[in-house]
């Protein structure tokens, strides 16, 4: 019975929510500019993490070539 009240509870939250979105301009301002502040922000995440990658492909590429002369040299 618990359950059934936990997903009774969570189904009215989500639709009043989708109401709220759909008729009400305030809320939808609100949740828009959420969003938009979301993707600002993963973006920024993207572009740190492909900063990372190149940076760690540089290091890679060091590794390999040292690895590459200690052999040639034995």
């Amino acid at each position: 019975m618990k359950d059934v009240m936990m997903l009774l509870g969570f189904s009215m939250g989500l639709l009043t929510g989708a109401l709220l979105y759909k008729y009400s301009q305030g809320a939808k301002d609100i949740v828009d500019q959420g969003e938009k502040k979301i993707m600002k922000g993963a973006k920024k995440m993207e572009q740190k993490a492909e900063e990372n990658i190149e940076e760690l492909e540089k290091k890679v590429k060091e590794g390999v070539k040292n690895v590459e002369n200690k052999m040639k040299n034995q």
